[in-house]
Order: structure tokens, then C-alpha cells, then sequence
């Protein structure tokens, strides 16, 4: 562990040489473990806060790396583009996190797979929740007594500690946020009765719930996508029917399906009590949320709370796994490099984000 003598030390000689360009802080399991000049680099960039800007030079590097990190290919005029964008991420970057690292927000933000988009492009691509065609009536025997649940609600409860751990999923450029979030809630009612892990398909969800109003990639709603499997007959498995992150032709075989919607029901609207108990007594639900500030595309680790995150507007589907006393813990579907291995912690008790806006769950 790094103590502070040593930090001195570190830094001292750090700074006798010559060709020191920026120094980066790197975390790993919330732990200081070491400085490096960023020519000696071996972590991920991902596990890195970046506090200061890079030299011009520098800067070439580590957009090098950048793109061999996340496997990025540019045609043409597409890289400058993408360049222009990632190095004005990279200086929002470095202007949160000298504010955060003095204690003025909760949360930082980092590079990431996202990092080389633009606001306009990452809108248009990322976040495509649609509203629904029409609104369900909540079930009465579902959603009535619902808050005769109520009682001995833990402070805190995490599904992942339950069991319940999951894959990460990258959605790519498909807009399926709707179709991950209902997958995982129907696959949590799945390990609830039998604590079994059994991935289902969000790809049969992309491909076949248009018959109920969505889009495919191109988006869709949590309601439209539960209105479907209201009728369709079941869901099949990921393996029988695995994401390619793009929409085809409807394969469902429903001798192949393994799960039926019983019912399912959505919370009173901006209550995050009502979120609270569904956690606990019925297993994890998908909720909408607002993901269109940049600190929410950039996010890395802390409890997310950007006053500038609107609860009047949502665009993104989450699946909501648990709760701490100041968080709720979200799960994402762009891959583990975003956040905290692929999950955010929000902030609870201000409807941040319109978090309690949309919620819905099915019970199979």
C-alpha cells in the first residue's frame, strides 16, 4: 500500500525527470496502489482517474491506446471526428474529477467505450427507450396490497449477494436497452423459485416484440416489450437464441421456450418506496432513466447525482438489482468498462435521473 512517505518520495523523483509529462492516479479495488508516468502504463485505462491533461504528445499515445484498448477502427474523416470528441470527454474528464477528488461531487467519471462520442451521437445511438403505444391498467391483485408488503424491509439488499450475478452485456450499437432490462427482471424471477442461473434471450426480444410496437434496435419500451410476451407464448433461452446486436427476422420456436409471463405490473409512478419494496419482496426490476448527460455516459465509480440529470424525461432501460441506504444499484448493458464493472449506484431519495419515473416487473 502506498503510505504517504512514500507518495513524497514517489513524487519527488517523479519529478526530477525530465521527460515527466502527467501523472495519473490508479485505483484498483478501491485501493491506492501505485504512480506511473503514463509511458509505463500496464493497468487498463479504465481503472485510471485522469487528473491532469496530457501533453500534445502524450496525447497522440494515449489515444494510440485508446483505440487498441477498446478495439476501435476509424474510415476516413470518422477518426478526426471521433478524435475531436474523445478529447473533449477527456478534458470534462479531467475538470470532474479534480472537482471530485476535492470532495465537490460524489462519483467520477472516466474513459471509456463511449468516451469517443460526441453529445448528438451518443444520444442517438446509446439511448433509444421509446414511450409505449398504450398504457396497461395495473393489475389490482398485483399492484393493490402492494404496500401491505411492507414490512421488514432491510435497509440494504443487493440480488447480486442473493446469487444473483449475472454476465455483462454490451448492448453495441443496438438500441436494446428495453429488451436486456426485461430479459434479466424474467431471468431474477427464474432464480428466485429455483436459484438456478439461466440467461434468456434478449435477442428473441429485439427481433420478434415489434408485432407489439417497438423498434428493434432502433428502440423500444419496457411496457411494448412485456405486452409482447404477454402474447407471444414464452422466451427462449440466450444460448437457444444469443444477441448479435442487430435486428432479423423473428426466429422464436416456442417448443423452445422455457419461461411464460404470468403477469406483471408497473409501480406508482415517482415512488421510490414502492421501488424499494419491489426490490426486496419480488426480485429485481427494469426501470427507465434519463442517461443524457455526459457525466452519465462518462461514469465510472461513486454514487451518481448530477443535479443536471432531468427526472422529466427518460431514455434508457436499467435492470434495478438492490439498494444501499443512499443508492440504488443499477445494472447496465454497455459492457464492464462503464462504471463499476458494468453497474451504477444512483443516488436515492430525489428521483434522480426520473429513476422511479417507469419500474416495472413481471412474475413468471
Amino acid at each position: 500500500m502506498l503510505t504517504h512517505s512514500n507518495y513524497n518520495k514517489v513524487s519527488q523523483s517523479m519529478g526530477m525527470m525530465s521527460h515527466l509529462l502527467f501523472i495519473i492516479i490508479c485505483s484498483y479495488r478501491s485501493e491506492m496502489i501505485a504512480l506511473f508516468h503514463i509511458l509505463f502504463l500496464t493497468l487498463s485505462l479504465t481503472h485510471c482517474q485522469i487528473f491532469h491533461l496530457p501533453s500534445s504528445t502524450e496525447l497522440n499515445k494515449l489515444w494510440h491506446d485508446f483505440k487498441r484498448s477498446f478495439n476501435k477502427t476509424y474510415v476516413g474523416y470518422h477518426e478526426e471526428r471521433r478524435r475531436q470528441a474523445w478529447e473533449e470527454n477527456l478534458q470534462r474528464i479531467v475538470e470532474h474529477n479534480k472537482d471530485a477528488h476535492k470532495g465537490k461531487h460524489s462519483y467520477f467519471i472516466n474513459i471509456n467505450d463511449l468516451s469517443d462520442l460526441n453529445t448528438r451521437t451518443y444520444l442517438q445511438k446509446m439511448v433509444k427507450l421509446t414511450q409505449s403505444t398504450r398504457r396497461k391498467l395495473e393489475n389490482p391483485e398485483v399492484v393493490g396490497d402492494f404496500y401491505e408488503m411492507a414490512h421488514h424491509i432491510p435497509d440494504e439488499f443487493d440480488w447480486r449477494k442473493a446469487g444473483f450475478k449475472t454476465p455483462i452485456y454490451n448492448q453495441k450499437d443496438c438500441g436494446s436497452c428495453y429488451a436486456f432490462s426485461v430479459a434479466l427482471a424474467l431471468q431474477a424471477q427464474i432464480f428466485k423459485q429455483t436459484n438456478q442461473l439461466v440467461p434468456l434471450s434478449a435477442q428473441q426480444l429485439v427481433d420478434c416484440s415489434v408485432s407489439a410496437g417497438n423498434y428493434g434496435c432502433g428502440g423500444g419500451s419496457l411496457r411494448n416489450t412485456l405486452r409482447y410476451l404477454d402474447q407471444s407464448g414464452g422466451l427462449m433461452t440466450y444460448k437457444d437464441y444469443p444477441y448479435i446486436a442487430k435486428q432479423t427476422r423473428c426466429h422464436f420456436d416456442q417448443h423452445r421456450a422455457i419461461v411464460n409471463l404470468s403477469s406483471w405490473a408497473i409501480l406508482p409512478a415517482r415512488n421510490e418506496r414502492a421501488m424499494e419494496i419491489a426490490i426486496y419482496k419480488i426480485g429485481p426490476i427494469a426501470a427507465s432513466i434519463n442517461a443524457s448527460p455526459h457525466t452519465f455516459q462518462l461514469y465510472h465509480s461513486g454514487v451518481y447525482d448530477d443535479p443536471f440529470c432531468s427526472p422529466n424525461t427518460v431514455n434508457h432501460a436499467m435492470l434495478v438489482v438492490g439498494y444501499t441506504k443512499d443508492a440504488w444499484i443499477l445494472k447496465n448493458w454497455w459492457g464492464n468498462r462503464w462504471g463499476e464493472d458494468g453497474y451504477m449506484r444512483l443516488r436515492r431519495g430525489a428521483n434522480r435521473c426520473g429513476i422511479a419515473n417507469f419500474v416495472a416487473y413481471g412474475v413468471v
